[in-house]
């Protein structure tokens, strides 16, 4: 739904919440999807999730849906994709599908576990396998480390290690390039409720990059989401409003960005397990 974080998009996919496995009383909608620089906890077990943006067209003091968003528009709006995402039954990722406006997949990430942990993920594009991501874990159950691979041939491009504070409302990941070099730093924060509520974005020389900020309204879904430069100026500021199913899950959103002035209708469709 939300805008695409501008800053070190060549590693947008990997840059993610990494929380340990959890009982599903809630559903998370973060890594490998296009809500991973702002996750999102979904109410209950969902099973499927599929979400729809168009273009809002004004109708008195609201709006109704527009004509669909196409990928060519996405260009130069900077706007995520549509997508589907499908979960296994302990609330783990299995596979989020971005698609196109004709609903043909665009991008594909498959996820495969091993002893009950998320292993690994494939990146397909265009019908073809672009990258792979190993993953492992500490003692808690934590992601330590990810290994982000070229498919073909089969040529390690990034590693990202993790490291978790005490009470684990930060998350700090130290990334270097094939030979080891420092490429990044991201510094992820979370309240504690246990919601997002910022990431921050550091170049290899640890200069500050761009972050992102968010808040949320009385359902504790995203109200606004605040994007900041390198000199920690604002850059766009999107507001939401919604409609909800009788889950507490939102089904429709209005997005207003303040970037380009765009008004977004996005539309939401869940399916449960329980």
């Amino acid at each position: 739904m939300k805008k695409l974080l501008f800053i070190l998009v060549s590693l947008i996919f990997l840059m993610t919440a990494c929380k340990k496995q959890k009982p599903a009383e809630y559903t998370v909608l973060g890594r490998y999807t296009p809500y991973e620089n702002f996750p999102e906890k979904l109410v209950a077990k969902v099973e499927k999730i599929k979400e729809i943006n168009y273009w809002a067209v004004p109708r008195g003091d609201t709006y109704t849906r527009g004509d669909r968003i196409t990928i060519k528009d996405r260009d130069s709006l900077n706007w995520t994709n549509d997508f589907e995402a499908v979960y296994d039954n302990s609330g783990e990722l299995v596979r989020c599908i971005f698609l196109d406006e004709n609903n043909s997949t665009y991008r594909l990430r498959e996820l495969f576990k091993e002893n009950n942990l998320t292993a690994s993920l494939k990146y397909t594009r265009a019908d073809t396998l672009r990258y792979i991501d190993k993953i492992t874990y500490n003692a808690d159950g934590d992601i330590s480390e990810i290994s982000n691979l070229r498919a073909s041939p089969d040529t390690l491009l990034y590693k990202g290690i993790f490291r978790y504070s005490l009470k684990k409302d930060t998350i700090t990941e130290h990334w270097s390039d094939y030979n080891g070099d420092p490429y990044a730093r991201i510094n992820e924060i979370y309240n504690a409720e246990g919601q997002f509520i910022r990431k921050e974005f550091y170049d290899e020389k640890g200069n500050f990059a761009g972050a992102v900020g968010v808040k949320y309204n009385d359902k504790g879904k995203l109200s606004s989401l605040t994007a900041f430069d390198k000199d920690k100026n604002i850059y766009s500021v999107d507001e939401m409003t919604y409609e909800y199913d009788t889950k507490g899950n939102w089904v429709k959103a209005i997005v207003t960005d303040s970037e380009s002035g765009k008004v977004i209708y996005v539309e939401r469709t869940y399916s449960y397990f329980d």
